[in-house]
Formats: C-alpha cells, structure tokens, sequence
C-alpha cells in the first residue's frame, strides 16, 4: 500500500530529456490537464524547475544506446528525492543491460511495467507490485503512451519541496554532556521541505530525541506556518531513515496501529507530509507532549497505573487476537538469541568478574531446553523497551513501531522488564556488587515459580521490585502449561540482547549491561538445569 499522496495540481507537468514528446504523447498528456515539454540536462538541476514536474521521460537513442544510461545516472538519485517518477523508455531489448547496470549500481527503486522474459532473471531487484512511488519504471516502445499517462497520474507527487523554509536543528548532547552541531544531509534536507510544502509554512525547528537503534533520526518538530489559528500548530514527531525501514513502520501504522492501538494510546501519522526519495523516506505524526519515558517515572515508583494501561488497554487490541500454536518457544525465539560473536569481549570479561561461568553457546544450550509445545503468539511490539512507552497522567502511550512482529506475548513483558534493568537506574550511584545484590530475591529461584517476591522498601531498588512483579503477573497469564518456564526463556534471552548491544556504552552502563548476562545466565540455570554442560566462560572476540 503506497504512501497517501497530497495530489497538488501544481506538478501536473512532464517533461521528456533531451528531446521533444511525440505528437501522440501530447494528446494523450493534454487530455489529462499535463503539460508536457522537451528539457534538457541543466534544467533537471534546478529545483524550480523540479518543483513543477510529476515524471520525466528518458528515451533510447538507436544510434547511442548507453547515453540513456548515462542520463539516468546523472539525474535519478535527484529526480526521486524531489518526488518525480522516472519513466524509462527504451526501444532495444538488447541494450537493456546498459539501465540495469546502472539501477543496480545506485539501488534505485524500480518496476518493470513490461519486459522481455529472458531478461527477468538477469534483472537483480525482481519485479515488486508493492514498491511504493517514487521510482523508475521500465517501460518498453510497444506500450502505448495512454498506458504511459494512466501510469502517472495514479501516482501523482507529494508536493514540490518548500525551498523557502527555513530550517533549525538544536545541537545534541550525549550521554556525557557534550554538544554536537547537527545537520541534515541534502536528501534528508529535500525530505523535510517536501514534508512540510505548503508555502505558508516559513519554518521548522527540530529537537534531536532518542530514535533507538534502527538507523533512523528522529526529532521533535515545531513548524510555524499561517493558519486559521495562529503560526504554532501542535508539535510533530519526523522520522527520517533508510526508504524500505520508513515504509515498513509506515505500513505497520496503517494496518497494526491505527486499527488496535486506541487513539489516544498511540501516535497517528500525517499522511499528507510522509514520503519517500531514492535512498530515505520520512514519516510525520503528531508528537506525546507532556510525557515522560517509563523508566523515568518507574525509578520514582509512580509506574504502576501505566503498566496496567500498557497491557489492559494500549496492546489488548492485538493480545485479543493471539493465539495458543503448536510450537516451542525456544523454537520461536531461537532467531533472537544472540550468539558467540555478538558480545563485546570486555564485556563478557566484566560479566566472568560479577559471577557468570558459561559462554553464550552453553547459555543457548540451556535456552533450547524449554520445550513445552505450545505457546500463546500474537502481534508484539518487539522493541519494547521502557524509553518507547510515554507515560502521560495514567496512560502509557507506545511508540516507534518499526520492530513490530508476530511473536509470543511473553516476550513484550520481558523486553520491558530487561529495559528497566538496563535504563532504569541511570542515576544510581551504588557499586556494581551491591546493586546486583539488591537484586537476588528476583532471580534466585525460577522466576514465576514462587509468586510475587516482596522486597523491604528500605531497598534502594525497591521501585524495580514492585515493576517486575507486575510485569510478570501479566506474564504469568500469557505462559502456556504449568511449566512455568516460557516467561524465563523469554527473559534470558532479553537479558542477553541487551548485554550484547551499545559496545562502546559507557560506565556505569556498561556494567549494567555485563550484570545483564550475569542474570540471564542465573535465570536458565536456576530454570533449565545446571546438570547442563559447564565449562569456563570463553571470552568472545
């Protein structure tokens, strides 16, 4: 499902490069209210000129076959950004070698609209009828030009970008305190002037907020721009990332968020300014004011009413939905285990120095040990850490949607808890030991078998208690059988993933992520068996 278009009348013009559109290619153009003209290479490098155009034309010259791949590559990467189709018209099959090469080359998205069959298998990027426009598409001399013009305008552009915003971005600041001057880079720049196109918009502000580990950059957004209420409209969150990543948490907005997730439980797009180039995309939507993340409000124990909210009203459209499938949930979850290789070897040195004595193979052996043949699976979050839970009042509001699967519930409720661990006690300044030992009473025994594990509120860490204790009654509904195990199985291996990210993360993170491991490691032991294969921990490199 394509992006929704702002379909703005204004870019109704096609132009042809290099040459002059044929007589039945105006009639057909005319007839749908384009204006059609000949152009030529300089004026595909004005963003005036691109501002107008909905497609442009490049034909094969039977006398200089590769000149339209020479073309292709000088213009394309900039034609996409500016949300222009690109229609590839060649006339020798023979020669088509000459335009793959270079679509291949520069990852350009493309659809082949006609081809001749024999050169389907020599084309890298197989046909997609789902590739969302922009793109280049393949159209071959025999296609008529009505068929041309239809193509385009059912896929007419975002509008042209705003070249008179002007554009602010606050500096960041890392875990250190220290400032970094930010800047987007000239697709991102283009993105953000097509996301916010109207002209009466002048500019646009953005604050720099964490946008996880997916590659994308995210800020707070405050544009101001004429309106029926004054020049400040509410806040906007723009997330800007690889083209396919944006598309994906586009897609999931649409058909997993807006549908289950109630309204005021989640963030809702501004289809009209979301949009994709050659190589990015970005997603605009309104902004949770006035909230703050879980782990802030859980370390000064007002979490609990945002957790009910979070499993009891935010995620219980898709909870309604799971169901109990013939399976283990080792076998579910085996693809994310992480394995040898994926720890840093200072860290597993760390994690030897607090306690662990078993290397990720024998952890994992461990793991494959919960075996019950049954687990409840349903829509998961799958990056439920407590920074993408905003916590309003007494709503918990989700957010950043990208790693969204199909998966067993459990493991949403042990994400969370993992992400308490790890992010939760930031400002805690005890040593390492001692806080690890506050923690003992809900790791020592398997961890659903003895119920809910009270701690003395004397206890530094007694707001963690009280937040794994609710988090694992909701567990405790979603485990299959009377094992018991499912939820420690999940667990483990949120434990382990967290202790294999962020390498370079300072102290005393760092730490927290090496008693991470040591956890996990308590938590399969004390589940699965220590009658399993013990060696000395391997440092992995």
């Amino acid at each position: 499902m394509p992006i929704e278009l702002n379909r703005l009348r204004g870019r109704k013009q096609v132009a042809w490069l290099g040459s002059q559109p044929p007589t039945e290619a105006k009639r057909v153009f005319l007839e749908r209210e384009y204006k059609v003209i000949g152009c030529a290479n300089q004026e595909l490098e004005k963003p005036e000129f691109l501002a107008g155009l909905s497609a442009v034309v490049f034909t094969q010259n039977l006398e200089k076959l590769r000149r339209i791949a020479s073309d292709v590559e000088q213009h394309a990467q900039r034609l996409l950004n500016h949300g222009c189709l690109i229609i590839l018209r060649y006339s020798a099959p023979e020669a088509l070698t000459f335009l793959t090469d270079v679509i291949d080359r520069l990852e350009i998205p493309a659809v082949w609209f006609s081809y001749p069959l024999e050169w389907r298998k020599l084309w890298q990027n197989a046909q997609n009828d789902d590739v969302p426009p922009p793109y280049a598409g393949y159209f071959d001399e025999t296609v008529s030009w009505t068929t041309v013009a239809n193509f385009i305008s059912d896929r007419l552009p975002v509008g042209a970008p705003n070249g008179a915003l002007k554009i602010t971005i606050d500096d960041d600041v890392d875990d250190n305190g220290l400032r970094r001057k930010l800047e987007l880079d000239t697709e991102s720049e283009i993105l953000l002037r097509r996301a916010f196109s109207e002209q009466e918009c002048t500019s646009v502000h953005l604050v720099p907020i964490d946008g996880g580990k997916s590659g994308a950059k995210v800020y707070r957004a405050y544009a101001e721009r004429g309106g029926l209420e004054g020049l400040w409209p509410q806040p906007h969150f723009v997330k800007i990332g690889p083209r396919g990543k944006i598309f994906t948490e586009y897609e999931i907005y649409e058909e997993r968020v807006d549908p289950y997730i109630p309204f005021h439980l989640g963030p809702h797009l501004d289809r009209d300014r979301c949009c994709l180039g050659a190589k990015n995309g970005i997603i605009v939507g309104d902004y949770v004011e006035e909230s703050e993340s879980l782990h802030t409000c859980a370390c000064t124990g007002r979490s609990a009413s945002a957790i009910a909210c979070l499993f009891d009203k935010t995620l219980l459209g898709w909870h309604r939905q799971a169901q109990k499938v013939p399976s283990s949930l080792a076998d579910v979850l085996r693809p994310r285990f992480p394995r040898m290789g994926k720890f840093p070897a200072n860290r597993i040195a760390r994690a030897r120095e607090l306690g662990a004595t078993l290397n990720p193979d024998e952890l994992f052996a461990l793991f494959m040990r919960c075996t019950l043949p049954l687990v409840l699976v349903g829509s998961i979050h799958g990056d439920l850490h407590a920074g993408n839970v905003r916590v309003r009042a007494t709503d918990a509001i989700v957010i950043d949607f990208y790693a969204h699967s199909t998966g067993p519930l459990v493991y949403d409720a042990a994400c969370l808890e993992a992400s308490l661990l790890v992010e939760g006690f930031a400002d805690d300044d005890r040593d390492t030991c001692e806080w690890l030992q506050s923690l003992d009473p809900l790791y020592e025994a398997p961890v659903l078998a003895c119920g809910v594990m009270q701690s003395n509120p004397r206890n530094r860490s007694f707001w963690f208690h009280a937040c794994v204790n609710q988090i694992r009654r909701y567990a405790r509904q979603w485990e299959c059988g009377c094992g018991q195990d499912q939820y420690a199985g999940a667990l483990a291996v949120a434990l382990l993933n967290k202790a294999s990210k962020d390498w370079c993360a300072f102290q005393p993170e760092a730490d927290r992520r090496a008693a991470a491991y040591v956890l996990a490691e308590r938590v399969l032991t004390k589940t699965f068996g220590s009658h399993a294969k013990v060696g000395t921990l391997a440092t992995t490199t």
